[in-house]
């Protein structure tokens, strides 16, 4: 049925983009339904989801059943009714290449499509393309076009895919520089290579003597790894330039940590300068005696204020020219955004140190990050919510999913997930600067996540917990009162038994009294929470957790310092009352695997007028506003012009939505606030962090 009838190899050969293989079939919306199955989740790659979405059809994924019957009768079924035009795609991501598990109403009007890896590399090994992110099949398809050889098995599949994908021959990393170009590379790309690649790497490495000693496997899969391993052998490569002698007349520290790497190498040096500019690396402290190289001083600690300029410059430099634009991946905007939190921590922690000629710069580069991320939220946002939560989520809401297929693989595990309401990426920051500086025995992996928009509460963290689209919670989106059955909802349908789920908000709030409108400070219940959170912890039945904090979001809504305010008051509350540090202690102890997150930033924003509503709007905010009726969307934007209208895709269908443009605000001219709902950098890509039990004695130093 389908597709695999329809085209045959011929066709699918004389193409030059794999995604053409199955846009020829969504080059105008002719039907309005389409099944399609698609077992390798080859419908869910980002620019071929824009592309389909753009020639006018919408996709629906099949997971829930129930949810999915709800989304497609009230947003489909009753449009057609009516006879109304909507053209539907439906996604079935199932292990085998069949659409009979579709409900049978569908199955009987539907076109029925069927898209599979095997159609466009009959001569690869499927088990080793199948492993592969849909994002790296470009330059996998454009190899194979150019192969004319025999059906291969899976260690030739394996090579082929190492070499053409990712630029890897084993047989060609000889030396200590070969390898370290090679992680280096990897690691600043953000690659992810799937373990059977690795291993068949790994064991080619083996059998040389340079690499008998390296924690390959740690340092090829776990970035936080690879740069403690370089930053405890840096050390050690500058002791080793000093003339004979030096080390006697001034002993220092030990630098015994084995062989040094040779960061000298040019190829080599282009990546240890970004590292030290980006904090991935730290400076080290030397001996007054000993002599360093210029290109290597980026690394040595001479003046901590003078590097922390230096480094402000460098860094800044490499965000005017590295700033993504309307063509650039999900991956490029995460990855922009992690270093962008960098700059904006340097430049409020230097304040007046910096030059007039750096403070304007930095403003100005901030104003170009808003407009070029807000077209691109307009243009790509929408295909950001079908992708899969495998190697990593992309989304807030595919964070349980995520923590499921952990617990898949390690069934005794006890997950907790921490979400630090109100936390941006820059605030995220300091907490990790603290806890560096007080060097915790925890596993760290950092990543990122796309908040849900409108960059509010209950939506967004109402998805988190839910584990679906807001969408799907149409009674609730305005409340976040159902967050615990949601919970319960998600892990009860995974087989977990309802006393083995935990669900606890509003923690950590006694450390800055909550206040009314008239300042007056509110009952507090910390202690009958905190001594319900024990009990959770310590119950060796509690499988999963989940948990609020938010103080952070108590933070924010009383600022009136900006964002420095916000990093003055965020590493005061780490460092005082120390009740996330203790929290995550807490976690790890009791032998939990902890994943931080945020439901969405925010941003120092300033006014440009508050629309005169009257009950017009549903909920009120900053940075966004919410109708349950489009003609009081458009009342509003008339009153605004510069305000954005903001697709509904993913959200209850009753809603329309109005966003403040740029780093403006819904609030009194001349007045400014630190706030959310936006669509800002820092408001949608919020941290996604991963701890536990350090296990491996090369793990960061830093925690």
């Amino acid at each position: 049925m389908g597709c695999l009838q329809d085209v045959n190899r011929g066709e699918v050969h004389s193409m030059s983009n794999w995604r053409d293989y199955i846009l020829q079939h969504f080059r105008e919306p002719i039907h309005r339904l389409t099944l399609v199955a698609d077992p390798d989740g080859l419908m869910l790659e980002e620019e071929l989801l824009a592309a389909i979405r753009q020639n006018g059809f919408d996709l629906l994924p099949f997971e829930d059943p129930i949810a999915f019957r709800y989304a497609y009768e009230s947003g489909y079924r009753q449009y057609w009714d009516e006879g109304q035009d909507t053209d539907l795609v439906v996604i079935l991501r199932s292990p085998v290449a069949s659409l009979r598990s579709l409900p049978y109403d569908l199955l009987q009007t539907g076109r029925a499509l069927t898209f599979g890896l095997p159609d466009l590399f009959p001569k690869l090994s499927y088990p080793v393309i199948s492993d592969l992110d849909v994002a790296y099949l470009q330059p996998l398809y454009e190899a194979y076009q150019r192969y004319t050889g025999p059906e291969m098995g899976d260690e030739a599949s394996a090579l082929f895919v190492l070499k053409y994908v990712f630029g890897i021959v084993p047989d060609t990393i000889k030396t200590p520089a070969d390898l370290l170009k090679l992680l280096l590379s990897r690691h600043a790309r953000g690659e992810q290579v799937p373990p059977r690649l690795d291993a068949l790497l790994v064991e080619s490495l083996r059998l040389n003597r340079f690499f008998e000693s390296w924690p390959l496997e740690a340092l090829l899969r776990n970035e936080t790894d690879f740069f403690a391993f370089l930053q405890r052998r840096w050390a050690g490569y500058l002791a080793a330039q000093q003339p004979a002698g030096t080390l006697a007349r001034e002993p220092g520290p030990t630098y015994d940590v084995g062989e040094p790497l040779p960061f000298d190498e040019p190829d080599v040096r282009a990546y240890v300068d970004t590292l030290f500019l980006e904090g991935k690396l730290k400076p080290v402290s030397l001996p007054e005696d000993w002599t360093v190289e210029g290109w290597a001083r980026v690394g040595v600690e001479f003046d901590e204020q003078s590097f922390e300029l230096r480094r402000f410059a460098g860094l800044l430099e490499h965000l005017e020219r590295e700033l993504p634009t309307a063509d650039a991946t999900h991956g490029d905007w995460m990855g922009f955004a992690v270093q962008w939190a960098e700059l904006t921590v340097l430049r409020h922690r230097l304040a007046s140190d910096l030059s007039e000629e750096m403070t304007d710069r930095y403003r100005v580069l901030h104003l170009r990050v808003e407009k070029e991320f807000a077209h691109w939220m307009v243009i790509r946002y929408h295909t950001l919510h079908s992708l899969p939560f495998l190697p990593m989520p992309v989304m807030v809401h595919r964070i349980p999913d995520y923590m499921a297929a952990y617990r898949n693989q390690h069934p005794e595990s006890r997950l907790a997930l921490v979400v630090v309401d109100g936390l941006a990426l820059d605030q995220w920051l300091v907490i990790r600067n603290v806890w560096a500086e007080e060097a915790h025995a925890w596993s760290v992996q950092e990543s990122t996540v796309f908040a849900w928009v409108p960059t509010l509460t209950p939506i967004s963290r109402q998805a988190t917990f839910a584990g679906t689209i807001p969408q799907f919670f149409p009674d609730s989106w305005a409340t976040t009162g159902r967050e615990s059955s949601h919970w319960q909802r998600f892990w009860r349908e995974r087989g977990l038994h309802p006393a083995g789920i935990g669900y606890l908000r509003n923690l950590g709030v006694k450390d800055l009294k909550h206040r009314g409108p008239d300042g007056s400070i509110l009952p507090d219940n910390e202690a009958t929470l905190e001594a319900e959170l024990e009990g959770l912890l310590e119950n060796s039945q509690i499988q999963v957790v989940g948990l609020v904090l938010n103080t952070v979001d108590n933070i924010m809504h009383g600022m009136q310092l900006g964002t420095v305010g916000m990093h003055q008051q965020v590493r005061l509350w780490l460092t005082r009352y120390r009740y996330l540090t203790k929290l995550v202690n807490k976690l790890v102890e009791e032998s939990f695997t902890v994943y931080l997150t945020s439901d969405h930033g925010n941003v120092w924003a300033r006014g440009i007028g508050r629309p005169s509503e009257g009950v017009l709007v549903d909920r009120r905010g900053e940075r966004a506003r919410i109708y349950t009726d489009p003609a009081f969307l458009a009342l509003a934007k008339q009153q605004s012009p510069t305000a954005i209208e903001w697709t509904n895709v993913g959200l209850p269908p009753q809603l329309s939505v109005l966003l403040a443009p740029r780093l403006d605000a819904f609030v009194n001219v001349g007045e400014h606030a630190v706030c959310h709902g936006g669509i800002a950098l820092e408001e949608v890509i919020v941290p996604f962090v991963q701890i536990s039990q350090n296990q491996s004695h090369e793990q960061n130093r830093r925690f």
